[in-house]
Protein backbone atom coordinates (compact mmCIF):
# COMPACT_ATOMS: atom_id res chain seq x y z
CA UNK A 1 0.00 0.00 0.00
CA UNK A 2 1.14 3.45 -0.74
CA UNK A 3 0.11 6.50 1.08
CA UNK A 4 0.15 10.01 0.19
CA UNK A 5 1.60 11.80 3.51
CA UNK A 6 1.76 15.84 2.82
CA UNK A 7 4.08 15.89 6.16
CA UNK A 8 6.27 13.91 4.81
CA UNK A 9 7.92 16.63 2.84
CA UNK A 10 5.42 16.85 0.02
CA UNK A 11 2.81 18.95 -0.41
CA UNK A 12 -0.79 19.60 -1.74
CA UNK A 13 -0.94 22.12 -4.00
CA UNK A 14 -3.73 23.77 -5.91
CA UNK A 15 -3.79 26.04 -9.36
CA UNK A 16 -6.06 27.72 -10.47
CA UNK A 17 -6.24 29.62 -14.11
CA UNK A 18 -8.49 30.55 -17.05
CA UNK A 19 -7.30 27.66 -19.10
CA UNK A 20 -6.32 24.63 -18.43
CA UNK A 21 -3.00 24.97 -19.56
CA UNK A 22 -2.51 27.50 -17.44
CA UNK A 23 -3.38 25.21 -14.76
CA UNK A 24 -0.13 22.79 -15.07
CA UNK A 25 1.93 23.88 -12.32
CA UNK A 26 4.78 23.99 -14.36
CA UNK A 27 3.73 26.61 -16.61
CA UNK A 28 3.90 28.96 -14.26
CA UNK A 29 1.09 30.80 -15.18
CA UNK A 30 -2.01 29.98 -12.72
CA UNK A 31 -2.47 31.22 -9.79
CA UNK A 32 -1.22 28.23 -6.64
CA UNK A 33 -2.86 29.27 -3.97
CA UNK A 34 -1.00 29.82 -1.04
CA UNK A 35 -1.43 28.93 2.73
CA UNK A 36 -4.09 25.82 2.45
CA UNK A 37 -5.28 25.00 6.08
CA UNK A 38 -6.71 21.97 4.54
CA UNK A 39 -8.59 20.70 1.14
CA UNK A 40 -11.74 18.27 0.32
CA UNK A 41 -12.04 16.83 -2.43
CA UNK A 42 -16.16 15.67 -2.98
CA UNK A 43 -17.81 13.27 -5.63
CA UNK A 44 -20.64 12.43 -4.64
CA UNK A 45 -22.94 10.04 -6.99
CA UNK A 46 -26.31 10.70 -6.13
CA UNK A 47 -28.97 8.01 -5.80
CA UNK A 48 -32.95 7.65 -7.01
CA UNK A 49 -34.60 4.89 -4.62
CA UNK A 50 -37.68 3.75 -5.48
CA UNK A 51 -39.98 0.81 -3.98
CA UNK A 52 -42.35 -1.46 -5.22
CA UNK A 53 -45.32 -3.27 -3.81
CA UNK A 54 -43.72 -6.80 -4.76
CA UNK A 55 -40.26 -6.58 -3.34
CA UNK A 56 -39.11 -6.11 0.48
CA UNK A 57 -35.79 -3.96 -0.41
CA UNK A 58 -35.88 -0.50 -2.19
CA UNK A 59 -34.60 -0.39 -5.86
CA UNK A 60 -31.85 1.82 -6.68
CA UNK A 61 -30.42 4.00 -9.80
CA UNK A 62 -27.13 6.30 -9.62
CA UNK A 63 -27.84 9.47 -10.77
CA UNK A 64 -24.97 12.25 -12.02
CA UNK A 65 -22.28 12.74 -9.51
CA UNK A 66 -21.74 16.37 -8.02
CA UNK A 67 -18.53 17.30 -7.78
CA UNK A 68 -16.55 19.94 -5.22
CA UNK A 69 -13.69 20.79 -3.87
CA UNK A 70 -13.73 23.16 -0.45
CA UNK A 71 -10.44 24.36 1.51
CA UNK A 72 -9.54 27.04 4.08
CA UNK A 73 -6.56 29.39 3.75
CA UNK A 74 -5.29 32.37 5.38
CA UNK A 75 -6.21 35.51 3.25
CA UNK A 76 -2.95 36.53 1.16
CA UNK A 77 -3.94 39.44 -0.21
CA UNK A 78 -2.11 38.75 -3.84
CA UNK A 79 -3.97 35.58 -4.02
CA UNK A 80 -7.30 37.14 -2.63
CA UNK A 81 -7.51 40.86 -4.51
CA UNK A 82 -5.54 39.42 -7.42
CA UNK A 83 -2.04 41.14 -9.06
CA UNK A 84 -3.63 43.47 -11.05
CA UNK A 85 -1.17 43.01 -13.51
CA UNK A 86 -2.28 43.00 -17.31
CA UNK A 87 -1.20 40.13 -19.13
CA UNK A 88 -1.67 37.59 -16.25
CA UNK A 89 -3.75 34.67 -16.18
CA UNK A 90 -7.22 36.33 -15.25
CA UNK A 91 -7.73 34.20 -12.47
CA UNK A 92 -3.61 35.35 -10.75
CA UNK A 93 -4.71 38.86 -11.78
CA UNK A 94 -8.45 39.38 -10.64
CA UNK A 95 -8.07 37.11 -7.16
CA UNK A 96 -10.22 35.21 -5.88
CA UNK A 97 -12.67 37.55 -4.31
CA UNK A 98 -13.21 39.12 -8.50
CA UNK A 99 -13.31 35.50 -9.60
CA UNK A 100 -16.11 34.78 -7.69
CA UNK A 101 -18.03 37.85 -7.75
CA UNK A 102 -17.54 38.13 -11.73
CA UNK A 103 -18.51 34.21 -11.86
CA UNK A 104 -15.28 33.59 -13.62
CA UNK A 105 -15.12 30.04 -14.76
CA UNK A 106 -11.73 28.63 -13.37
CA UNK A 107 -9.92 25.55 -14.07
CA UNK A 108 -7.69 23.90 -11.41
CA UNK A 109 -5.56 20.92 -11.04
CA UNK A 110 -4.95 19.39 -7.43
CA UNK A 111 -1.64 17.51 -6.74
CA UNK A 112 -2.16 15.16 -4.26
CA UNK A 113 1.84 14.82 -3.35
CA UNK A 114 3.84 17.80 -5.06
CA UNK A 115 4.29 18.92 -8.44
CA UNK A 116 7.42 16.38 -8.96
CA UNK A 117 7.35 13.86 -11.43
CA UNK A 118 4.90 10.53 -11.43
CA UNK A 119 3.13 13.18 -9.09
CA UNK A 120 -0.63 12.45 -9.01
CA UNK A 121 -3.82 15.18 -9.10
CA UNK A 122 -7.08 15.89 -10.03
CA UNK A 123 -8.25 18.69 -12.50
CA UNK A 124 -11.61 20.09 -13.96
CA UNK A 125 -13.33 22.99 -13.82
CA UNK A 126 -15.82 25.29 -12.08
CA UNK A 127 -16.80 28.10 -10.19
CA UNK A 128 -15.56 29.71 -7.09
CA UNK A 129 -17.95 30.24 -3.96
CA UNK A 130 -18.25 30.34 -0.26
CA UNK A 131 -15.72 33.09 0.77
CA UNK A 132 -16.46 34.05 3.98
CA UNK A 133 -13.29 36.06 5.28
CA UNK A 134 -13.20 36.19 8.84
CA UNK A 135 -11.00 37.40 11.98
CA UNK A 136 -11.33 37.72 15.80
CA UNK A 137 -8.94 38.56 18.29
CA UNK A 138 -7.97 34.51 18.93
CA UNK A 139 -7.28 34.20 15.37
CA UNK A 140 -5.96 37.42 14.26
CA UNK A 141 -5.14 36.49 10.64
CA UNK A 142 -7.80 36.78 7.78
CA UNK A 143 -8.98 33.01 6.68
CA UNK A 144 -11.72 32.54 4.32
CA UNK A 145 -12.99 28.88 3.03
CA UNK A 146 -13.25 28.63 -0.31
CA UNK A 147 -15.16 26.12 -2.41
CA UNK A 148 -15.08 25.02 -6.04
CA UNK A 149 -18.72 24.08 -7.77
CA UNK A 150 -17.06 21.70 -10.18
CA UNK A 151 -19.04 22.06 -13.57
CA UNK A 152 -18.76 18.23 -14.75
CA UNK A 153 -16.40 15.96 -13.84
CA UNK A 154 -12.58 15.25 -12.50
CA UNK A 155 -9.92 13.93 -14.82
CA UNK A 156 -6.82 12.21 -13.28
CA UNK A 157 -3.42 12.92 -14.44
CA UNK A 158 0.15 12.39 -13.50
CA UNK A 159 2.76 14.98 -14.17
Amino acid sequence: MATINVSAGNEAVLVLAQTSANANYTANAGLVVPSMQDITINNSTGVFRWKTLDSTAENAATTPATNQLSLNVVVDTTAFFGTGTAGDDDVKEKGLFSVSKEKVKVYFRAYFNGTDSTSKFLSGEGYISGLAPTVNPDAPLWVTPVTIEVDGDYSVGTV
